[in-house]
């Protein structure tokens, strides 16, 4: 399917679920997913998340909160830093910016080729830690695994839909009578995913359009082999279309990487000898989703990259301590977007409403925004300045 019909076949479906609401859901759900929710409906019940979180191991329920706690404290401390501050003009014009979070938010947990826990606790948490009020989880309804449905429940989550693709986001994005619609969408997908996504935004607010998965590493003479080939395996078993480069200054190094790594998996990757300026180069053009720093003086090499979605610095800093545990979320621009975007954070759910306050002794401003508006013709403006200042 190419671009266009693509397009052409998420339109169809986004509009017949505008059209004809959750029978188009229940149609949909039957011909993609092979299941009849018609009789019960597809919303989650509060029984069925508490009975899925009694069936989680005791070691995976510590795992994921630790990650919770971590991802919280970091997207509170996200919010706390936040410039809340207003200044006068030299007219004495007091000007500033309110923060408000979107009034709810939708997060779209896909399905794969494991069950993803770990993408709720990164699109939930910071949405919590923005104040966002009404928080709801989608994701495909065979996908649907206890470790989602626990992390859920962990995050505050109690509205859940089984439901996925561009089902999903459609029902997301206008509302059906069983899914209210919300103000944004927010976590990763496949393509028709992410063109669904593409198609309501206007509609409603969305982190990105993601691509696929990928890395780069910079690495120097002194890597770790098994620290470099586990990192570039470990980006390679996201799915077939994930990329992983490596850019070593040794080209020892890069033989033995090579050598280590297995065959199947080279098609996914590229290994570069070059020094680790020129590799600094190559990683701001290709502006990764996330960069290892795999040197021993890698405060030296942050300093000069400009396009990174993340950055994990040292030897000791793998990928998935990201990914799983760190504290920022793991969902960050791909496709190159990290020349122009950002990962998603607390400031994904926050907008931003400029204030302005003038007073009667503001005369000098009022005079000058006549002056302005009368310059492009537009009199009313222009009288509306003036008379204030009469």
């Amino acid at each position: 399917m190419n671009k266009k019909q693509l397009s052409g076949y998420v339109s169809d479906i986004i509009e017949d679920i505008k059209e004809n609401g959750d029978t188009a859901v229940y149609k949909y759900l039957k011909k993609f997913d092979g299941v009849d929710l018609s009789l019960k409906g597809y919303k989650v019940s509060q029984k069925t998340i508490d009975d899925a979180a009694k069936r989680v191991s005791p070691s995976l329920k510590k795992a994921i909160k630790a990650s919770y706690l971590n991802v919280l404290s970091y997207h509170k401390y996200e919010y706390s830093q936040i410039k809340k501050s207003w200044v006068r003009n030299k007219n004495g014009v007091k000007t500033g910016q309110i923060y408000s979070a979107v009034e709810s938010a939708g997060i779209y947990v896909p399905g794969g080729k494991f069950p993803y826990p770990s993408t709720v606790i990164m699109t939930a948490v910071p949405a919590k830690a923005a104040g966002v009020k009404r928080i709801v989880m989608v994701t495909p309804p065979n996908k649907m695994s206890d470790e989602v449905l626990y992390t859920a429940k962990l995050c505050g989550i109690t509205e859940i839909y089984s439901v996925g693709g561009i089902m999903a986001v459609a029902a997301l994005a206008y509302g059906t009578k069983t899914v209210k619609k919300v103000n944004f969408i927010s976590g990763p997908g496949n393509a028709y995913v992410n063109e669904a996504k593409r198609q309501v935004f206007g509609e409603v607010g969305i982190d990105s359009l993601a691509g696929p998965s990928e890395v780069a590493i910079i690495a120097d003479k002194d890597v770790p082999v098994k620290y470099a080939v586990a990192d570039i395996m470990a980006q390679v078993e996201h799915d077939a279309m994930a990329k992983a480069y490596l850019f070593c200054d040794s080209r020892d190094k890069v033989a033995q990487i090579k050598k280590e790594l297995p065959k199947e998996a080279l098609n996914q990757v590229e290994i570069e000898f070059c020094s680790l300026d020129k590799a600094v180069e190559k990683v701001n053009k290709i502006a990764p989703e996330h960069l290892e720093l795999l040197v021993k003086n890698y405060s030296k090499l942050v300093k000069k990259i400009k396009n990174a979605g993340a950055i994990f610095a040292g030897y000791q800093t793998p990928t998935s301590a990201g990914d799983y545990w760190a504290g920022p979320s793991h969902v960050l621009p791909t496709s190159a977007s990290a020349k122009f975007s950002s990962g998603l954070s607390v400031m994904s759910f926050l907008k931003r409403t400029s204030y302005i306050e003038m007073n009667k002794n503001n005369a000098k401003a009022y005079k000058e925004i006549a002056d302005f508006a009368g310059s492009e013709g537009m009199k009313y403006h222009k009288e509306s300045a003036q008379v204030r200042n009469s």
